[in-house]
């Protein structure tokens, strides 16, 4: 199965830890959520391949090609 890794921090540079992740897949489809560990990374595995969109908590925070890797400022 493919899986994508996404890490999010803090303005300040800090970690954000235990942050609601969900890819959204634009050929349609969203990924169960997944919540960052304490370094603010999450590997989020997923059946669809493509541009998706990226959510932290509920807000999107950009766009990414999965399976890759993307980092994110919340």
């Amino acid at each position: 199965m493919p899986a994508s890794t996404v890490i999010v921090q803090h303005r300040d540079g800090s970690p954000a830890r235990r942050v609601r992740i969900v890819l959204g897949f634009r050929n349609g489809g969203m990924t169960k959520d997944v919540y960052a560990d304490d370094k603010g990374r999450a590997v989020v595995e997923h059946t669809s391949v493509g541009q998706a969109d990226v959510f932290v908590s509920g807000t999107k925070v950009g766009t990414m090609h999965a399976p890759g890797s993307f980092a994110a400022t919340i």
